[in-house]
């Protein structure tokens, strides 16, 4: 009986040292996740201080027009709430819808083309 009870607390211990490692490896996995992240973000804010840093200077315009762009390109989902979510269109070969942050038709595989600057960015 006391070998029993010792080898199924030897079997409980092993599975919790197996749960630990995979929570391990799944927290480097996520801190990994959060660092690309990071750095997309920080490319964003670059790329829009940028743009916004050679359209201030090359034209009339200021920040409160483009805090109304901003209000509207937000509304364009509905919803006043600072996220941009990429809209649904029509694939031009099969006609069926398709999210703009995929690059080719998911089911005919039509090129839908380039979002630009934006490539990888908006989702």
């Amino acid at each position: 009986m006391a070998l029993q009870g010792l080898l199924g607390r030897t079997n409980w211990r092993d599975k919790a040292g197996i749960q630990s490692e995979a929570d391990s490896r799944n927290a480097e996995f996520m801190a990994e996740r959060v660092a690309e992240l990071e750095e997309r973000v920080d490319r964003l804010a670059l790329l829009s201080m940028a743009m916004w840093t050679l359209l201030k200077k090359n034209t009339e315009l200021d920040d409160e027009e483009l805090m109304k762009q901003v209000t509207a390109l937000d509304l364009q989902d509905g919803k006043l709430d600072g996220s941009v979510y990429a809209s649904v269109i029509e694939c031009p070969e099969c006609h069926r819808p398709v999210s703009r942050r995929h690059r080719k038709c998911l089911y005919c595989e039509h090129d839908l083309g380039s979002n630009g600057a934006f490539d990888g960015v908006v989702r």
